[in-house]
């Protein structure tokens, strides 16, 4: 009887098999929870790229609209009304987006729900024509690129 209650090994299988199943659930939040991260990690830097992407056709639209309008000038002739249907999607990497044209800093904005995260701003070149400031969200799946002659002015609709 004296064996028995001092006997502790039964005490620290039990403290033994708790610490081990403790630093399991540790170590599994650890590695889930970075899981999570990478994933969202690779989920901006996809947003991004493809935000790059329609940012450079829509500031080689504006160039080519502008260059249009340039050689119209030059030689005599007049445009009155330029119209560019731009083909975006609806939405990238499942999430709505909006469009931002800027003329105070000539860039084109695009950014997702409002996160910083995949803001990306590529600049666009405009010599002869002005660009009128807008924003688009792509809940709308009608883009397109306007130029009226009679106000010398690219807009995005």
């Amino acid at each position: 009887m004296r064996g028995l209650i001092h006997d502790e090994t039964a005490v620290s299988m039990s403290v033994g098999f708790i610490l081990t199943f403790t630093v399991t659930i540790i170590c599994m939040s650890v590695l889930i929870g970075s899981f999570f991260t990478m994933l969202n990690r690779a989920e901006q830097t996809a947003i991004r790229d493809e935000f790059e992407i329609h940012g450079n056709e829509i500031a080689l639209q504006i160039a080519n609209m502008d260059t249009m309008v340039h050689i119209m000038q030059t030689s005599g002739g007049q445009s009155r009304f330029i119209v560019y249907k731009l083909i975006m999607p609806d939405k990238i990497a499942d999430k709505q987006y909006s469009v931002e044209i800027s003329n105070q800093t000539s860039e084109i904005i695009f950014e997702s729900e409002g996160r910083y995260k995949t803001r990306v701003k590529v600049p666009y070149v405009a010599l002869n024509t002005n660009v009128a400031s807008g924003i688009v969200y792509s809940s709308s799946d009608n883009f397109r690129l306007c130029y009226d002659g009679e106000s010398n002015i690219i807009r995005i609709d």
